[in-house]
């Protein structure tokens, strides 16, 4: 995927701040309070820290089960062992390739390229029915919430 940051020049021109690839599981751009037009987010790894107020843009590869349960088996932070989580925010996914299964505590829908989801603050997991699975989520942690 590649990314691609705009900004205004010293002249009060648009031009383009960055153009690079990314990789999967690449933080994108974040937004945070007092900053509202956002900053190049420090590169994280899996782990789900959003600070209130704020916005962030990700790129997400989801691997095979049998891959993803080695990682919840050895403990991905803020999940359980079926790999549930709940992170306080408002998510809007868009997936770009492969299948993906979206599970709630009751009922579960399976997604394909293009289809959309909001993600209301509920505990959920992710599975690829096709691996990989790659989406790209844009999620925003309210003052208000968790």
């Amino acid at each position: 995927m590649k990314r691609i940051v705009t900004t205004n020049n010293e002249k009060g021109r648009s031009c383009i701040l960055i153009e690079e690839e990314v990789g999967p599981h690449s933080h994108i751009w974040e937004a945070l309070p007092g900053l509202p037009l956002g900053r190049d987010p420090v590169p994280a790894g899996h782990e789900l820290v959003f600070p209130r107020g704020g916005l962030q843009v990700r790129s997400v590869e989801l691997p095979p089960d049998a891959v993803l349960e080695d990682y919840i088996r050895q403990g991905l932070p803020g999940h359980d062992e079926r790999g549930f989580h709940r992170t306080g925010t408002l998510d809007v996914i868009v997936l770009l390739e492969g299948r993906l299964k979206l599970i709630l505590d009751e009922g579960e829908t399976e997604l394909s390229p293009g289809d959309v989801v909001v993600q209301r603050d509920t505990r959920h997991a992710w599975r690829a029915v096709s691996a990989p699975a790659r989406f790209l989520s844009v999620i925003y942690r309210p003052e208000e919430l968790g």
